[in-house]
């Protein structure tokens, strides 16, 4: 029961290593490219900075985009977990209600019944029983 007392926690675990991944492809592509290209070595040089510099915008733009995904992702996890606490709180105010009344009903008719029953004693002790 001590449990359900504490709040709602999201825990997000980052790893670095898709994007670690995603540099080492472009430089393994890019080493292809030179062994491949007919090219001269300032042709080369020139084509290897634009590779890296566009890898680089590409990997920035990729966790840019990350970053928003988890912060939607946990916007949207801490609205959801509101609506349930209101709803359970919701419930519970209902039910404190229904209990009461409920409660109050019982003790109603509890004392119908024991005024009835002193009533029915006092009457037999009236007439000598």
């Amino acid at each position: 029961m001590a449990d359900r007392d504490v709040d709602p926690t999201v825990v997000i675990e980052r790893g670095g290593n898709g994007a670690a991944l995603f540099l080492l492809g472009a430089a393994i592509g890019a080493g292809i490219a030179l062994m491949l290209a007919p090219q001269t070595g300032e042709e080369t040089r020139a084509a290897v900075r634009r590779t890296a510099r566009k890898a680089k915008r590409r990997a920035r733009e990729f966790a840019d985009n990350g970053e928003e995904m988890v912060e939607e992702i946990v916007r949207t996890g801490k609205a959801a977990a509101e609506e349930m606490v209101e709803t359970g709180r919701g419930a519970v105010r209902d039910l404190t209600r229904s209990g009461k009344s409920a409660a109050r009903d019982a003790r109603a008719a509890l004392e119908q019944r024991l005024a009835k029953h002193r009533d029915e004693s006092f009457d037999a002790e009236d007439h000598g029983v």
